[in-house]
């Protein structure tokens, strides 16, 4: 089973390909078209860049041989701090110009990869930190069977539990004992959960069989209520997250996220 990451990222020309703490000025905004961003915005942590949920990634993935990455670079390269890790992704360029076509296109280009049966297809935006060991704890939530377990997203989203439309909210929990690659075996709590953002996890199956509606269907929330009530497609999420989404007010909670962002600072990445 490996772990195929497709990972979007856009051009920036405003982005500083030589800085420590690269932030880039565009960004895909809530109606998906690429706009201008002020990096002085509460949009943003105060320490958020880029490149670091990249070095992030690289990171929590390094020395294993069971994930490989794909970069859906929407623009050149050569533009992006990401020409500095070439030897990390194999490099699919796109014009897309907004969040929703780079997603379609994204699927499309997964569509033509040659891949196993029992393969897992990870749909990850350029904005997300990840804890260690996330890539064991993904593959043993899909190797447990479970009627309900279509799509798997690894962040805990903190609108769960400040908005009001989900105080009453039910969720089936579920514990999966997971072997991680250094040996140790440690139990994860996951939760049903309704809809997620645009970074989510399929099996090769289900990526066929939704593919009509992932590459038709606008709006996150909407597309996966509807492929709920149609299609009876469930969701979980972990407890403790294992991921994060960048935004202000909408971190998961109790994980000191900043702790992660320094670490990908300093870290070296080998060639």
């Amino acid at each position: 089973m490996k772990i195929h990451i497709f990972y979007r990222h856009y051009n920036s020309p405003n982005e500083h390909v030589s800085g420590k703490n690269v932030i880039s000025t565009k960004f895909y905004d809530p109606d998906g078209n690429l706009s201008d961003f002020n990096t002085n915005s509460s949009f943003r942590p105060q320490y958020f860049s880029f490149e670091n949920c990249w070095k992030n990634l690289l990171q929590t993935t390094e020395d294993r041989d069971d994930v490989v990455i794909h970069l859906i670079m929407d623009g050149d390269i050569k533009e992006s701090f990401m020409s500095k890790y070439k030897d990390k992704f194999t490099l699919h360029t796109i014009k897309a110009g907004t969040d929703q076509k780079s997603f379609y296109k994204t699927w499309e280009i997964a569509k033509s990869i040659k891949t196993n049966d029992n393969d897992i297809f990870y749909f990850l935006e350029n904005d997300y930190l990840h804890v260690h060991h996330w890539v064991d704890h993904l593959k043993g939530i899909f190797k447990k069977a479970d009627k309900m377990l279509h799509y798997v997203s690894l962040y805990d989203h903190n609108d769960k539990y400040i908005l009001q439309m989900y105080d009453n909210l039910s969720s089936r929990i579920v514990s999966v004992r997971t072997e991680l690659i250094n040996g140790d075996t440690v139990d994860q709590h996951w939760r049903s959960t309704p809809s997620t953002c645009g970074s989510f996890a399929v099996n090769k199956q289900l990526f066929e069989a939704d593919y009509d509606i992932q590459t038709t269907y606008d709006g996150d929330h909407e597309k996966f209520l509807h492929l709920n009530k149609e299609r009876g497609r469930g969701i979980f999420s972990p407890i403790p997250s294992l991921s994060t989404h960048m935004v202000n007010g909408l971190l998961a909670p109790v994980i000191n996220w900043h702790s992660y962002f320094l670490s990908a600072e300093k870290s070296v990445i080998k060639k």
